[in-house]
């Protein structure tokens, strides 16, 4: 179950996955790694449990991270780890700043 989607959707092939804060966030810091960082390649990946960003050093495949996008009450929205049970990167508001953590551990060229 998805944050931001109820618990029991369904959706088809044709249906388009709807937009929701999670995946705005994740494109900004997508679209931020796409401009700012070419040694690395990144890209959203959608599935049942929710949004996703896969982030991969280009030169060495072998260092990626999926970084995921979750909600505080208190800390508001933020950057985490989703292979390190949500560990957080940096709020959404230092996108700038969550994109060079995230090179700096993928040991890119940027």
């Amino acid at each position: 179950m998805g944050f931001d989607s109820p618990r029991h959707a369904t959706k088809s092939a044709d249906q388009p996955i709807p937009d929701n804060q999670r995946s705005v966030f994740l494109g900004v810091l997508h679209q931020l790694i796409k401009e700012k960082h070419p040694g690395l390649t990144s890209g959203l990946v959608h599935c049942s449990s929710g949004t996703i960003l896969f982030v991969v050093n280009s030169a060495n495949v072998s260092l990626w991270t999926d970084v995921g996008c979750d909600f505080d009450r208190v800390k508001g929205w933020s950057f985490t780890w989703a292979r390190d049970f949500g560990r957080a990167i940096g709020p959404v508001d230092d996108a700038e700043g969550v994109a060079r953590a995230i090179s700096k551990a993928l040991k890119a060229n940027t």
